[in-house]
This record gives structure tokens, sequence and C-alpha cells, in this order.
């Protein structure tokens, strides 16, 4: 009996501790710089044994996230998307490129999204070819160009967001279709979705022998890997999805008026996860607009306090009128409907560290 109890212990542990590693591997990945992260999943992606799992014997597919796509931006595939053309080998980066875009515009863009972007598990380069009458080099390259524009999209797609020594990554954009608001991903491979895993077949198939001990071992260091890939896609869609929920009217009027209180606190709370996962899956991060303009993930968790300092500041910074902290308790009122009191304007104009001597007429009248 006691050696049963000392089992269970060291089998709690065991567990305790697996979880604890895995936890760790989570948060790891969420910090993993994005053009990192999607050279990683091409890596997996281009692997033997990925191949042979998702073509030959299907047991690994891809399952797309409600309500995500590619970035209507991505089908441009424009010369100029590139960043910083000082920073790049830009003739080998565009090199051969015109034609490949001219063959994507021919196969139109349903086929393209079909056969390219989001091709049914198991299809070979060769049907692929063989549906759209093209040659099979010329999938590769298709295929090679899609790869490229998801480890490259920061540089398709640039921040131009700022922040002390932050540097952001711009991950989607927030566009509208008839049925509402769509997450559209810069990187392919985030627009892919997940991946599923058909784990009971794969005991079917190992138990009747069609892999070796070996190559079932590296199926299921495989498999823990596309898990994690699955674990930081979720977070990061399920982060959007709330947010995108909460402030619809902010993305649909873009009136700053109409952003809600959000904290990070109560979104970790909402979907399930630590609030140390959401802040390292939103730090460095940002999205464009439906009107086209960029702005930090973090702009979209406003704290009241917070939110009303920084409407404070953008008052301070384009009004030359205010006399008083009366007149800009006011202004605050009529412009963006935020109720303050003339002491709270006075001490967050103080925190801002904005001069006062736009209020001396109004201190020298004894108010």
């Amino acid at each position: 009996m006691a050696n049963l109890r000392i089992e269970q212990t060291q089998s709690l542990h065991m567990r305790q501790e697996q979880r604890q590693i895995l936890r760790m591997e989570q948060a790891s990945l969420l910090e993993m710089p994005e053009s990192e992260f999607n050279r990683l999943i091409i890596e997996i992606e281009q692997s033997r044994l990925f191949r042979k799992l998702y073509q030959k014997e299907r047991l690994i597919r891809r399952q797309r996230l409600p309500r995500t796509d590619i970035s209507s931006s991505f089908y441009q595939l424009r010369e100029e998307m590139v960043a910083d053309k000082g920073s790049l080998d830009v003739e080998s980066l565009l090199s051969n490129k015109e034609s490949i875009v001219w063959q994507i515009q021919e196969l139109g863009l349903e086929k393209f999204k079909q056969y390219f972007l989001f091709p049914e598990a198991g299809m070979t380069v060769e049907e692929i070819a063989a549906e759209c009458g093209v040659d099979v080099l010329e999938v590769q390259k298709i295929n090679k160009l899609i790869d490229e524009f998801s480890i490259m999209s920061e540089f398709y797609h640039p921040s131009s967001v700022t922040s002390g020594s932050i540097r952001y990554s711009k991950v989607a954009s927030v566009e509208k279709d008839k049925d509402g608001f769509v997450i559209g991903y810069f990187s392919a491979s985030y627009a892919r979705g997940r991946y599923s895993i058909d784990y009971e077949r794969f005991a079917e198939l190992t138990a009747s022998g069609t892999f070796t001990e070996a190559e079932g071992k590296e199926a299921r260091q495989l498999f823990k890997k596309l898990e994690l890939v699955n674990s930081r896609k979720d977070t990061l869609t399920q982060i959007l999805q709330n947010i995108i929920n909460r402030q619809a009217l902010y993305l649909e009027t873009g009136d700053v008026r109409a952003l809600l209180p959000f904290s990070q606190k109560e979104l970790a709370e909402r979907i399930g996860l630590a609030s140390s996962s959401v802040s390292r899956a939103v730090r460095g991060r940002s999205l464009d607009t439906p009107w086209g303009q960029e702005i930090p993930l973090k702009q979209l968790f406003p704290r009241p306090k917070r939110f009303r300092k920084e409407l404070l500041k953008q008052l301070l910074e384009t009004d030359e009128e205010l006399s008083s902290d009366e007149a800009i308790r006011a202004k605050l009122w009529d412009k963006f409907g935020v109720a303050m009191s003339r002491r709270s304007v006075a001490n967050l104009r103080k925190e801002l560290k904005f001069p006062a001597t736009r209020i001396k007429r109004y201190s020298a009248g004894g108010r």
C-alpha cells in the first residue's frame, strides 16, 4: 500500500513537471518573433515526416479558424510593399517574381485560394498542377512565394508604430464583409488555421505496423510541436476576435469615444488563459483598422484612467484655444463624451507634465 502511494505521488509530480514544461514552451513560443514563428512552421511542413502524415496517411489536416482569412492586401503582391529597401537584398528578394505574380493572376482568385492558400489535405503538387493546368515547377514556385510572404510579412507589411525599445509586428488587418468583421492575417501560415491531428487513426496505424517504433516516436514529437503551434495561433486569434467583439463600435466608426474600457485580465478570464499569456501575445503586435490606420493591440485595452489620460494628451497637443482646466473639462465632454471633474483634469495634466501656461488667466481669476 505504501509503495502504491509513493508511485501515485511520483506520478503526480511527473504530471505537474510536464505541465510546467509545457507552459514554459508555450510562453517561449508566444514571445517568438513573427518571422521566426512562420519560419518554424514552414520548416515543419517541409519535413519528410510531415509530408508523409499530411499527404499520404492524411493524419494531419488544416482547420481554418472562424472569421479569419488572408488579408486582402496579400493579393496585391506589389513590390512597393517591401519595407526598407536598404535593409534587404531586394534584387534577390524580387528576382523572377513577375512571372509568378502573372501566373497567380492568370489562375484567378478562386483557384489560387482553393489550391494554394487552402488546399485540401493530401493534395500533391502533381495533382494541383493537373487541376490548374500548369507545370509542377510553377506550382512549386507559387508555394515558395507564399512561404516567403509568410516569413517576410514584416517587410511586405511593415509596422510604422514606434514605442521606446519595443519593435512592433503588424500581424493582421480588420476587414469587413457582409457578415461583419474578418481577421485578415498577413501570414498565410496563420490564415490556414490550426492543425487537426487524427490521433485515433494514428494509434490504429501504429498497432497495424504501418510505423516503426522510431517513426512512431518521431511522429509523436511532431504532433507535440504542432500542438504548440496551435496554441499560439489559437491564443492570438481568440485575442483578436474578442477585441473585435468588444470594440466593434470603435472599429465601425473610428470614433475614439466609442472605445470601451477593457483589461487584459478580463480577456484572459474570458478565454481561459493566464494573464501573462495574453500579455505576451499582445506585446509588440499591431493591426490595421478598417480605415487603414495601424494601432498597437494594447491600445485596444484602455483602462479608464489611461483612456482618459490619452484623450487629455490628444486634446492638449492639438487644441491651442484651451485657457483653463475647466475649459479642458468641458472640451473633453463636448468632443469625446468623457465626464471628468476639474480636479481630475488638473491632476492628469500634471502627470502628463504639460505646462500650465494656458491656465494662468484661469488661475488669475481666483476660481
